[in-house]
């Protein structure tokens, strides 16, 4: 299930970070490309654990956060045509989305309660039948 509140604030985490990520490119391309990298990860990473839940929960919020927050933080940035601007846009929504989704299940096992959830949604289900 998605939580709006944790995806945003890992949407702002990813956004500001890349911001970051950007300024620093003229003084040195490495830290901006690596801050670039990790920023989606960060952010899916807080929004998944800031949410809990479980594995599947961590992989949407995480996803989300890293993905949104690139995509718009690629809006931003980019210059050129309309095109230039989309394709940009959509190829950093994509690769992000995984890493966020990468931070997201690190969240979850950072936070140690997945199991609890998912022994407790069994149970639910099993007592459903």
């Amino acid at each position: 299930m998605v939580n709006w509140t944790t995806v945003t604030v890992g949407f702002v985490v990813t956004i500001v970070l890349e911001i970051i990520g950007l300024l620093f490119k003229p003084v040195d391309m490495a830290v901006a490309t690596f801050i670039s990298i990790f920023a989606p990860i960060i952010g899916g990473l807080i929004a998944a654990y800031w949410a809990g839940g479980t594995f599947k929960d961590g992989a949407v919020n995480g996803g989300l956060a890293g993905g949104l927050g690139s995509l718009i933080a690629a809006i931003i940035s980019v210059q050129g045509s309309l095109a230039i601007i989309a394709e940009n846009a959509i190829i950093s929504f994509v690769i992000s989305a995984i890493a966020g989704i990468i931070g997201g299940l690190i969240g979850v096992l950072a936070k140690g309660n997945h199991q609890e959830k998912e022994e407790t949604l069994k149970e639910e289900t099993s007592n459903e039948e």
